[in-house]
């Protein structure tokens, strides 16, 4: 990740602002001075702030708080996990969609991330697009869009009985009140789906470039948020221009797209069915992943 982010022109530029948790246990001990390491003597950014928790926090509370802090100092943020690569023009295009559109009230976020969706092939490569579901795969936003979230999601239980509500939300992928069900009962730790949701509940936007400018390549490892179909997930890096259009309008058809990307197999939801009511959804997982 941070190889392809100083391959990134702005890098020179950009203030880097590092969050790196304590580790879980003695195990990890020695995983996260290495990681911490490579901060010590890092070149190529304008200045480099590494902020080393002093206790495990984990990922939802890490994300949280990093943001927050940073935001109360700048008025926007562009931020990246660790196991994303990012394309040459990333910063370019993000920075450039931060100006474009701080001042329209119905964007929420900008996503660097843009998944395959089959029927767009006849568009224009060079655009962009409105997506009703904040991404977390390479994003940026505002400090006055951030501050609005309800990261208690205190009308939870209100939404469960509004089926127009979850309708609303699960626009951007049926799998988006699910996820928000195993998050509030527990069974996941997630700061997205909060992100998400709290975007939809104010009815606003995403803008995605219609070529990815990010890949994630963490989604063959371990890690906690890796699912059963990752692989409908990955895209090749292009290195297209990207054209900004501050005007640009929902267009149903490629909301559509990106939804039927998004949507749940019955595989799927039997499995977030599991997950939730903790039917043996672990012991299944590891059975499927051995075959």
């Amino acid at each position: 990740m941070l190889e392809s982010l100083k391959a990134c022109p702005e890098c020179a530029d950009s203030e880097l602002y590092v969050f790196m948790d304590e580790a879980r246990n003695d195990d990890e001990a020695k995983q996260v001075e290495d990681v911490r390491a490579l901060f010590d003597d890092i070149q190529g950014f304008k200045a480099v702030y590494p902020f080393p928790a002093r206790m495990n926090k984990g990922m939802a509370r890490s994300v949280i708080d990093g943001v927050t802090a940073v935001l109360k100092q700048h008025e926007s943020i562009i931020v990246l996990e660790d196991d994303l690569v990012v394309s040459p023009d990333f910063l370019t295009f993000m920075n450039d969609a931060l100006d474009a559109f701080k001042n329209r009230e119905d964007i929420w976020s900008i996503s660097g991330y843009t998944p395959k969706m089959d029927g767009i092939e006849n568009r224009d490569p060079k655009g962009i697009f409105l997506v009703p579901r904040a991404q977390c795969w390479g994003w940026a936003t505002w400090a006055d869009r951030w501050e609005t979230v309800d990261w208690e999601v205190d009308d939870y239980k209100r939404i469960c009985k509004n089926k127009a509500i979850r309708k609303a939300f699960d626009r951007g992928g049926n799998d988006l009140f699910r996820t928000l069900e195993m998050e509030r009962n527990e069974r996941i730790e997630s700061w997205a789906v909060r992100w998400a949701y709290a975007a939809s509940r104010q009815n606003k936007w995403t803008v995605n470039p219609m070529l990815s400018k990010v890949q994630n390549i963490g989604l063959k490892s371990s890690e906690s948020h890796v699912g059963w179909h990752d692989e409908r997930h990955h895209v090749e890096l292009q290195g297209a221009s990207t054209i900004i259009d501050a005007n640009v309008q929902v267009d149903e058809e490629l909301v559509q797209a990106f939804k039927k990307h998004h949507d749940l197999s019955i595989i799927s939801r039997i499995g977030y069915f599991m997950r939730l009511h903790n039917l043996g959804y672990d012991f299944v997982k590891r059975i499927l992943h051995r075959s």
